[in-house]
């Protein structure tokens, strides 16, 4: 139930409580002062007729009886309850005065939250670039409103990126599908197609099977939920010489050397960081010139990867980890790449707290650093 009160009745009650709070506190503390000091006049007046005089000098008013006496009047006893009934009265009207008061300032004060929650609901999936103006005041409500454009912005950049990875995957999808049937609608035009063009056909849809094969495990790498492995000891000079082998084929065909040197222990799932460093080495041989070089080292915590190849252009850096993004795809399609072996690899290193940063020059070559944080 207090859950959906609104902030503005929350604070009036809290106000409320507080302010009744300290008037009963306060008038308590009023009542048991006058009690105290009218006490000793009270008993006076209560265990008549002993004659005692009361001083003058008290500050208190005093009468004289018919004998010259002096005792206290049945006044007292009206002025107390009179004082009593008034402190009472006084604090209920300041509880009153106050809890309005404090509605009406509270409605102001959240003025600016109401019309900060009104510019938000008309925010939608169609106007995320959409900025809310700040308060001049710079207050906390600016701030809120700061915060809520910067997680605006970054909301409209992630969705934004999701539309291209969308975009890129159906486009990356499309192209192999579309080559495969539009080979067999050629063959089905020849009304007697020779063993040649089966062949042909064979050929062309296998490979093609075998891109989409490759395509649909890198998206399920980069999609998938890494957080179930188990973590080992890896050594980095066994990890090294077995991707190495695995890539001997294209090392071979293209003559290409490729040194190992150092080893150092790294932590994590061996299967992903396998396949991170597998991408990183693969790239370093398949954009390599023919008998070029692949240097790999491992040193204190830093793993490096350079070869002499055709480079990255520098205006090409700063995207390289982006799903899909090609430096230049028609060379990209022609040796195999899709555009998502940087970015697997960089989530991979992210996972396992590692930092991967690219240094590059056309036709000198590139320089990948793995730093262990």
């Amino acid at each position: 139930m207090w859950s959906k009160v609104t902030l503005r009745i929350k604070i009036t009650i809290l106000t409320a409580v507080i302010l009744t709070a300290m008037c009963v506190s306060l008038t308590a503390i009023s009542i048991y002062n006058s009690n105290v000091f009218y006490e000793p006049i009270l008993f006076i007046a209560d265990k008549q007729p002993i004659n005692i005089i009361v001083s003058e000098q008290a500050g208190v008013p005093v009468f004289p009886d018919a004998n010259g006496i002096k005792v206290i009047d049945e006044v007292f006893l009206g002025s107390r309850n009179k004082f009593m009934i008034q402190s009472v009265i006084s604090s209920l009207i300041i509880v009153l005065l106050g809890t309005a008061l404090s509605y009406i300032i509270a409605g102001k004060t959240l003025k600016p939250l109401n019309n900060l929650a009104g510019d938000i609901e008309k925010i939608d999936e169609n106007n995320l670039n959409g900025y809310i103006e700040l308060s001049p005041n710079g207050d906390e409500v600016a701030r809120l409103t700061k915060s809520f454009n910067n997680m605006l912005m970054k909301l409209d950049s992630a969705f934004q990126a999701k539309k291209l990875f969308a975009s890129n995957a159906a486009h990356e999808l499309k192209t192999p599908l579309t080559n495969i049937l539009t080979n067999i609608e050629v063959m089905q035009m020849d009304e007697k197609p020779g063993i040649d063009d089966y062949e042909e056909v064979i050929d062309i849809t296998k490979e093609n099977v075998e891109r989409l094969t490759v395509l649909v495990q890198d998206l399920l790498r980069f999609n998938s939920n890494q957080d179930d492995g188990i973590y080992e000891s890896i050594r980095t000079n066994e990890l090294f010489e077995k991707i190495v082998s695995d890539l001997s084929g294209y090392i071979n065909e293209k003559d290409i050397k490729v040194t190992i040197d150092g080893d150092i222990d790294i932590c994590g799932e061996k299967i992903l960081l396998e396949r991170a460093f597998f991408n990183l080495i693969q790239n370093a041989v398949k954009y390599n010139k023919d008998n070029g070089e692949v240097k790999i080292y491992a040193e204190g915590d830093t793993i490096t990867i350079k070869d002499n190849g055709i480079g990255i252009p520098l205006e090409s850096l700063p995207f390289i980890f982006d799903p899909f993004y090609c430096v230049d795809k028609s060379r990209s399609r022609r040796l195999g790449g899709n555009g998502l072996g940087l970015s697997i690899s960089k989530q991979i290193f992210d996972k396992f707290n590692m930092e991967i940063t690219i240094l590059s020059e056309i036709n000198k070559g590139t320089k990948v650093t793995v730093k262990i944080l």
